[in-house]
């Protein structure tokens, strides 16, 4: 489809009364986002509802503010979801249930100019013959803007995730309803709307679709306190790094009127920029190998020392670097500046304007000066939260990993079938008298031992493809080979056994193996054979007999404790 919000242009006085304002088309967009990440099918589903709505609306001489309301109540009219968690059910009609579309209602109404899209919202399931609730509007009492709505709801359905709409099977179903539960007049100009319009695409970029809402907003520009809370609002639907920095760069680019925004990490031994996200026409949205040196962007190396710029072709002189850059790559204008995190320059936010567009001033650089600061914002807690899931999964002495990583890897290998787990091997060990030594030449001693331990494992298992070493508690220690443990257990437990004798006198570890064969069915299982094993090799060290030579459970109970 060539054009998304545009095949259907408003009218003049469309454009002049522009009814959607800035805090309302914020609150759309990250309720929007919210629900892309919670149920992506949902948001497809509006995406097309609201490109239809548009489309139909335009086609019968809606007046403007009930094409908005509709558009706005398209996209968020499964916003309920979010609250209650339940998913509707992908079946082609859905029972409609004016309960869900109340609660709905009443959290859209509660937010700054969204009133007619809650009312859209809320009598979305009104029937034209008086059926429907949740007051049993007749005819034209229904608002207009839910009689768009139910028509393109109808007319979408809720077919499989990621499937295309069937359209010739849901523009029967429409004719069925006009005249009971539908418009009749609305689905006459729905007809020829279709008929003589675009084919219709079962995927449509909610972005995009978001981005068409522009048209209905005042085109003042926003204040850098108001893009801050536009961008924060949209950051926070976010769920991963890459969609944060993707909604940064699209609600910048809006705040700005900006042709394009780059977002880039600096890479200071080379002085060069990589880009990471681009948000425009042109661009690679997310480019594989991007990267620019000072000759390609001129004022890269001000960036580099933390100081930002804004520069155009009508301000700057003509023999400047930066505006035979401008007039190279067809813009008007630009503006960068520093992503400061701690005392570094970690990245950059460059804006554009393209030659026949408007131009970056300083105001603008002061509203990407606060673009930079949610980035840095946004990094830093990533960072943090990947340093404490790091830590998590790490013993703080010697640093390997802890019980939860070897559980997290056995649940994987016993995740998968039998024979795609028998050549795997659990290597359980303990440090030999670690105890005595915590006892008589302290702790500090004793956290010594067990260093020289861990490194005596690593160096033993790492060549082995697939090992991971885990200090699971006190002396205990476990080591998983992953892929060749039949042949390889063994010898990594000699190897290490061999490494920590070498470190000190009088050092020993005890080590019993378990292979994860096809009637060993838990990772209970394994750990408890590898267990049994170790003890085993203790008692043998020691010149005691095995532990199934001894008459009684009980004297074996004691004799595990006492060894």
């Amino acid at each position: 489809m060539e054009h998304l919000f545009t095949d259907a242009p408003a009218r003049a006085s469309d454009t002049a009364s522009r009814p959607l304002d800035r805090s309302a088309r914020a609150s759309v967009t990250a309720l929007a986002q919210a629900l892309d990440v919670f149920d992506p099918a949902a948001a497809r589903r509006a995406a097309l509802r609201a490109h239809l709505v548009d489309r139909i609306a335009a086609a019968a001489g809606s007046p403007v503010q009930d094409r908005v309301d509709a558009i706005t109540g398209s996209l968020l009219a499964e916003i309920g979801i979010l609250l209650t968690h339940v998913r509707p059910v992908g079946t082609v009609d859905i029972v409609p249930d004016p309960s869900s579309a109340v609660l709905s209602s009443n959290m859209l109404k509660s937010l700054p100019g969204l009133g007619g899209c809650a009312n859209a919202v809320r009598h979305q399931y009104e029937r034209w013959d008086g059926s429907g609730g949740p007051h049993a509007l007749r005819g034209p009492d229904i608002p207009l803007s839910a009689r768009l709505l139910a028509l393109a709801a109808t007319l979408v359905g809720h077919p499989t995730a990621g499937a295309a709409p069937n359209w010739t099977a849901r523009r029967r179903r429409v004719d069925e309803l006009l005249g009971s539960a539908l418009d009749p007049d609305l689905g006459a100009a729905a007809a020829l709307e279709l008929e003589s319009g675009d084919p219709l695409s079962g995927e449509l970029d909610l972005g995009e679709v978001l981005g068409g809402l522009d048209r209905f907003v005042p085109t003042e520009r926003n204040s850098p306190v108001e893009a801050l809370v536009s961008i924060g609002a949209a950051v926070r639907a976010a769920n991963n790094m890459t969609e944060v920095l993707t909604v940064i760069a699209d609600q910048a680019k809006k705040a700005l009127n900006a042709s394009s925004i780059s977002i880039g990490r600096l890479d200071h031994d080379e002085r060069s920029l990589d880009i990471l996200v681009n948000t425009g026409s042109g661009s690679e949205r997310f480019p594989v190998d991007e990267t620019h040196g000072e000759d390609a962007r001129p004022g890269l190396d001000r960036l580099l020392d933390g100081q930002g710029f804004v520069r155009s072709t009508d301000e700057s002189r003509a023999d400047d670097p930066g505006t035979i850059s401008l007039h190279s790559r067809g813009l008007r204008s630009e503006a960068a500046w520093p992503i400061i995190i701690g005392d570094s320059v970690w990245g950059v936010a460059w804006a554009t304007t393209h030659a026949d567009a408007g131009m970056l001033d300083h105001d603008d650089l002061a509203t990407l000066r606060l673009v930079s600061t949610h980035v840095a914002a946004a990094v830093s807690q990533a960072e943090r939260i990947a340093e404490f899931e790091e830590l998590a999964l790490r013993d703080p002495l010697t640093g390997l990993g802890n019980r939860r990583v070897l559980e997290q890897q056995l649940t994987q290998i016993f995740d998968r079938s039998p024979i795609d787990r028998q050549d795997v091997a659990l290597i359980m060990c303990d440090v030999d008298g670690l105890k005595i030594v915590n006892d008589t030449d302290g702790h500090a001693a004793g956290d010594e031992l067990l260093v020289h331990a861990a490194r005596s494992l690593a160096a033993a298992a790492g060549p082995i493809e697939g090992s991971t070493v885990c200090r699971i508690g006190g002396d205990e220690f476990c080591v998983i080979l992953d892929g060749g443990g039949m042949l390889s257990a063994e010898p990594v437990a000699e190897s290490a056994q061999k490494l920590f004798s070498e470190s000190g006198p009088g050092r020993s570890l005890s080590c019993g193996i378990a292979f994860a064969t096809p009637n060993v069915v838990t990772r209970g299982a394994l750990l408890r054979l590898a267990d049994e094993a170790q003890y085993e090799e203790k008692r043998r060290r020691k010149g005691l007999p095995p532990l199934e030579d001894l008459p009684s459970m009980a004297e074996r109970r004691r004799a595990r404790r006492g060894v």
